[in-house]
């Protein structure tokens, strides 16, 4: 028989997901997006401040909305799970990187202390936690133990080819060190505004177009394809796929190349390409305009 804790936590569970669609269609609004980044925190505690006069308390529908919100983006990059606290008696997250943020908790914070850098101060906290927890663990990654109520949890959905399953693992255990080469390990924080420092890096590092298939740039040029796919994965539900070209002469661009690709919307990016085109070109933001393909 299911307890009250239980029964209390699978309630906001359901709840979760429709509070978070209203908050995007009637506060956030079209030009701005809830994308787990510490931008759209930085926006929904402006929202949330300008929409709550000081002294005042908050409307309890955008309270609770935000909290979940702000406790769904912690998750992401601290993995975990939402628990529920008998002595509060409200939802709060079971991070894992080894501690427990309190959502609710931080939104009465954000309206107190009104400088709008309330939310943004923890998710920095807990990205630095889990920074940590993988240069103590390389095969660490912030997984959620429950479903997203945002998007559709697929860290751990298997790729069918053996390639594609080896060239991930060995993608993920060497991020560590990749990042640490590339000397920006900090900005390579899995964020799409991050794809911003990608792009210096690779254009520092990749003078033409023909040097991404030079042997000697392999490890770089491996790396920066899986981390541009990894953010789609990541933020907009998209899946790893290869199709093997066992002669090695196939002139399809989706044969013989991992590639990302979104099974309910049908939009799909080659991150080889990708980085091509922002090799490419002389301007700014080239690899976060392509990522806009994904819905």
């Amino acid at each position: 028989m299911q307890d009250a804790t239980e029964a209390k936590l699978d309630d906001w569970r359901e709840r979760l997901e429709p509070m978070l669609a209203g908050l995007q269609d009637f506060v956030v609004g079209p030009d701005e997006s809830l994308d787990n980044s510490v931008e759209s925190l930085r926006d929904l505690e402006h929202t949330l401040l300008a929409e709550t006069p000081a002294g005042q308390p908050p409307g309890e529908g955008l309270a609770e909305a935000a909290g979940g919100y702000l406790g769904e983006v912690l998750l992401t990059i601290g993995g975990g799970a939402w628990t529920w606290d008998p002595d509060s008696d409200l939802p709060v997250t079971d991070l894992g990187v080894g501690e427990t943020a309190e959502p609710m908790r931080l939104v009465l914070d954000a309206l107190v202390h009104r400088t709008g850098t309330v939310w943004s101060a923890t998710y920095e906290r807990i990205r630095a936690l889990a920074a940590t927890r993988r240069n103590e663990d390389r095969v660490w990654e912030p997984r959620r133990t429950d479903q997203p109520a945002l998007h559709t949890e697929t860290l751990d959905a298997a790729p069918t080819d053996p390639w594609l399953t080896h060239w991930l693992t060995i993608r993920e255990q060497g991020f560590p060190e990749w990042s640490a080469a590339t000397g920006r390990a900090d900005d390579l924080d899995f964020s799409p505004e991050s794809l911003l420092a990608l792009e210096q890096i690779v254009r520092r590092r990749i003078p033409a177009k023909d040097a991404l298939r030079e042997p000697a740039d392999d490890d770089f040029v491996q790396g920066a394809i899986w981390y541009v796919g990894e953010i789609a994965r990541r933020h907009r539900d998209a899946h790893w796929r290869y199709t093997p070209d066992p002669t090695g002469t196939s002139k399809n661009p989706y044969v013989g190349r991992p590639f990302v690709e979104q099974d309910d919307h049908g939009n799909d990016a080659i991150p080889l390409l990708e980085l091509e085109a922002a090799v490419l070109s002389d301007e700014t933001g080239v690899l976060l305009d392509r990522f806009e393909v994904f819905d």
